[in-house]
């Protein structure tokens, strides 16, 4: 009995310690390439960029990636020709094209709320991190 306490112990101590948070309160990260910022560390890390879209493709751009900070990750992060918030033709309609495949889900060629919330949440934590 006392060895299974004692692993249990053990387990919580690991799980506590990987759940610590630094002073500022952001929980750091580190990843294979190193450690991943949040917040202000993220956006100037990032360089000037600062969420907002511009360019002639912006009326173009589905209103999910245009009108929401997790569809406005997937565009500047996703596509190289955006990383500085600038989306022409050619970028809006390979994010359309991109984003509607990634969230159809079922593969019924329609898209759902649900599926475009989710897809939203996966890709912008996918890129984000």
């Amino acid at each position: 009995m006392r060895r299974a306490a004692i692993i249990s112990a053990a387990g919580l101590a690991a799980l506590g310690a990987g759940c610590a948070y630094d002073g500022d309160g952001d929980r750091p990260r580190h990843g294979a390439h190193g450690p991943s910022y949040d917040g202000a560390e993220w956006a100037e890390a990032r360089g000037p960029y600062r969420g907002e879209l511009h360019g002639p493709g912006l009326a173009t751009l589905d209103p999910w990636l245009r009108e929401t900070p997790e569809g406005r990750a997937v565009v500047s992060l996703g596509f190289r020709e955006a990383a500085e918030g600038y989306v022409s033709e050619d970028v809006a309609h390979r994010a359309n094209i991109w984003f509607r495949r990634y969230a159809d889900e079922n593969r019924d060629m329609r898209i759902t709320d649900p599926e475009i919330r989710t897809a939203l949440v996966q890709a912008a934590g996918r890129y984000l991190r």
